[in-house]
Parts: C-alpha cells; sequence; structure tokens
C-alpha cells in the first residue's frame, strides 16, 4: 500500500468544528469554523460539504482521523462519537490523534511548550521533560523556560494571567493536516506491518482528576 488513500478527519476537540478530506492524489479539502458549541449540529454537514467538494463520498473513505484530546469535554465527545460511528458502519479504521500531537506536528525543530485550554483556571500542558498533564498556573510558571515556544489555544490567557514573554503561536484549532498525516502513518504502517483487524476505536485522552494518571502512560506520538 501507498500513500493512495482517501482520508476524513475531523477536529472538535477545542473551540471549533474542524474536517478535512484528503483524496488519494494528495489534495487536501479542509475547513474550521470557530465556535465554542454547537459542533453536534455543524459536523456532519460540513463532512458532507468536504467530501462534496472533493467529489468523494463516505464509501470511498478508506481511513478516518479524530482529534482525540485532551479538549473540552463536549466537542471531543461530538467528534469522536461520529467517527466512531463511521467506523463501525464502513469497516474502515479510525485512528485517534491526540491534541498535543497534532500541534507538535506542525511546529517541529524547537523546544515546545503547549497549552490547552481546560476552560478553568488550569491548563493542559505538554512541555520538554514533563508528563503530559493538567497543571495550575503556579506550576506551570515553575517548570517554564525561557527558551521555550509557547503554541495552543490558552497561550494568551497565560501569558496574560503569568506575565509570560516567551514566543508564541496562539492556535485557537488544532492543525487539520496534522490529523490527515497521523491517519496516513498509522494506515501505512499497519499496512508494512501486515496488522490484519482493525486498530480499537479511538477512546478520549483526559488530564483532569482521577484521569491524570492513566494519561501518564503517554499515547503513542505521530512526531
Amino acid at each position: 500500500m501507498s500513500g493512495d488513500l482517501n482520508i476524513l478527519a475531523v477536529d472538535t476537540a477545542l473551540s471549533a468544528c474542524g474536517v478535512a478530506v484528503r483524496r488519494a492524489d494528495g489534495t487536501l479539502f479542509a475547513e474550521t469554523e470557530p465556535m465554542e458549541r454547537g459542533q453536534a449540529e455543524r459536523l456532519m454537514p460540513m463532512i458532507m460539504e468536504r467530501l462534496d467538494a472533493a467529489g468523494l463520498t463516505l464509501r470511498d473513505i478508506d481511513a478516518y482521523a479524530v482529534a482525540n484530546g485532551p479538549g473540552t469535554f463536549t466537542g471531543l465527545r461530538v467528534g469522536l462519537a461520529t467517527i466512531r460511528a463511521l467506523a463501525q458502519i464502513s469497516g474502515k479504521p479510525a485512528y485517534g490523534i491526540g491534541s498535543f500531537d497534532a500541534i507538535a506536528r506542525a511546529l517541529p525543530d524547537r523546544p515546545l511548550c503547549i497549552l490547552i485550554e481546560t476552560k478553568r483556571s488550569d491548563y493542559y500542558v505538554r512541555a520538554p521533560g514533563c508528563d503530559d498533564a493538567c497543571m495550575s498556573g503556579e506550576e506551570l510558571k515553575a517548570i517554564i523556560r525561557p527558551d521555550w515556544t509557547l503554541a495552543g489555544d490558552a497561550v494568551a490567557r497565560a501569558r496574560a494571567e503569568l506575565g509570560l514573554s516567551n514566543p508564541a503561536h496562539e492556535l485557537a484549532f488544532l492543525p487539520l493536516d496534522a490529523l490527515v498525516a497521523g491517519a496516513l502513518s498509522f494506515t501505512l504502517s499497519r499496512a508494512r506491518d501486515h496488522a490484519g483487524a482493525s486498530p480499537a476505536l479511538p477512546e478520549p485522552v483526559y488530564l483532569r482528576g482521577a484521569d491524570v494518571s492513566s494519561a501518564r502512560r503517554k499515547p503513542a506520538r505521530i512526531v
């Protein structure tokens, strides 16, 4: 198997609803709409719009990708439920791509501290030398280094609340091409390994409360 795959990727993890269709010839048809709520009503229409733009139908899709967190609780469930259902109906593989992984793939070759919004006073954090975690502002400020680049949708809040002056890339939503690349990489890897059954359906990644300890097992990165 080469890279000639039709892939459907969705992101509802942050404050947006994003859909990308990657055609087998490599052409990407992507759209992201910023929104705090309403992803459940908008996601399927956006999927059909992007498929139509690509000249494809759901029957043509070879693999699915979905941002599986961390992110907003409701948003994560919308994207995951949709992709899980489509994968089960079609029998095609579906892959969960971590929010941290997607951002890291878009901003390589630099020490990166990724900050994702919790909608509370704390932050979802991935930082060099640290386990992925949910941190208070005080905990974050204690580990931050001046040479780290900040990235994610919680960057503006962190800079304002903690007085950080690090270089920054504020991302209100995830780069869809990174989700597509992750699904393509996983699919080709499975083909090379002659894997048989489809992978397990993607599950959400949470970093709060009782879920923090399980999240420290670190899902596989795509970067």
